[in-house]
């Protein structure tokens, strides 16, 4: 890197280290100045009157940090880690509209962070077995639509989410509320991290050297939020933290969707509570979502084409009638079965089954009992 690119970025990097500044002032201070250069070059008079409030203005006159940001720089630089600043082209398009994003993000990867689809797969840390099974599902029938995955990189159905976009060789991007030159957390997830580094990548705003705190991820929670097309809730305690996701992906206006699950099953409260409340749709399978996303289902891609409106029976496809006719009769051998066991019992996945089930309630032939 030149001697030119360096002074850039110690530049950018001091006007992000100024307490007050965000996306908003960073693009309007640089915008009106030229370059980050010029606005520490600038004086308090003409800070003020590029509408900084005082004490930002004379924050910025009087710093003099820069011998340390250059250590900084030499460090990223030579542990691989980028800087990705809110003017850089590869800075994130889906957050530089926000007001609240930050203005500078530290990326340590490959993957393309302005990927056509991306998807937050997110949910509690102790998921039930039809949980795991679901996300892996999840992410395994999107492969065909070459989605770009994200998560926290949690333990639970956020690495559940990693290691299935892994296996079916989606690039993956763990966000997180920690520095990366800092001990993972959690520790167990460091083999999946290095993994991510080489098929997607781990993301964050926070310094370096930043440890993770529990303060951390509310924050970390609203860049999940910012960087997805749509977010699919698993499971969650109403009071979990996927519910700080959710209440920013609503501000955000994205499209939230959420796995329904029994009738007072705890881990799935939250998700019941955000469909019945309306704030999430209801998530049927992998080729629902994309229907409702207005993503075409390639051909050659696994699983049927979902369309939002569904015809009569003889619309379906024949594979799909037989299906139907298959799980019906298992319906009627059995006591008020649930999607669990008529997926084991079927040999399917849950989100084949879940489709079958609403194509035959629509069609009458079924009804669907609480729980």
């Amino acid at each position: 890197m030149s001697c030119i690119e360096n002074r850039h970025l110690l530049y950018l990097l001091a006007l992000t280290r100024i307490r007050g500044i965000g996306i908003v002032q960073a693009k309007k201070l640089t915008d009106r100045f030229g370059d980050a250069a010029e606005v520490f070059r600038a004086s308090p008079a003409r800070l003020l009157a590029a509408g900084m409030p005082r004490r930002t203005a004379d924050a910025i006159a009087a710093f003099d940090d820069h011998t340390r940001l250059e250590k900084e720089l030499d460090m990223l630089q030579a542990r691989s880690i980028r800087l990705l600043f809110f003017n850089d082209p590869e800075y994130p398009r889906r957050l530089s509209a926000l007001t609240d994003a930050p203005p500078l993000l530290y990326y340590s990867g490959n993957a393309d962070l302005n990927a056509r689809r991306i998807v937050a797969v997110i949910g509690t840390r102790y998921p039930s077995s039809y949980g795991r099974q679901l996300t892996r599902d999840l992410v395994g029938r999107l492969a065909s639509l070459g989605v770009l995955v994200i998560s926290g990189l949690a333990i639970g159905v956020d690495a559940a989410a990693h290691e299935a976009a892994l296996e079916n060789n989606l690039c993956t991007v763990g966000v997180l509320g920690q520095g990366l030159r800092t001990t993972l957390y959690p520790q167990e997830n460091i083999g999946l991290s290095r993994k991510m580094v080489k098929q997607g990548g781990l993301l964050t705003f926070f310094d370096c050297d930043e440890k993770a705190a529990p303060y951390n991820f509310p924050a970390r929670n609203r860049l999940v939020a910012g960087l997805c097309d749509a977010l699919v809730v698993v499971q969650t305690k109403r009071d979990g933290g996927s519910m700080l996701t959710v209440a920013h992906a609503r501000k955000y206006k994205k499209n939230i969707f959420a796995v329904p699950g029994r009738v007072g099953d705890t881990v799935s409260d939250g998700c019941n509570w955000l469909i019945q409340r309306g704030d999430a749709a209801l998530f049927y399978s992998a080729e629902h979502l994309a229907a409702k996303m207005g993503w075409a289902w390639p051909e050659g891609g696994t699983g049927a084409q979902a369309t939002l409106e569904f015809g009569p029976a003889g619309d379906s496809t024949r594979e799909d009638v037989r299906l139907q006719e298959r799980l019906l009769r298992l319906i009627g051998e059995m006591d008020g079965p649930d999607i669990d066991e008529l997926a084991v019992c079927s040999g399917l996945d849950a989100s084949t089954v879940a489709l079958a089930l609403l194509q035959l309630e629509l069609r009458g032939a079924i009804q669907a009992l609480a729980g």
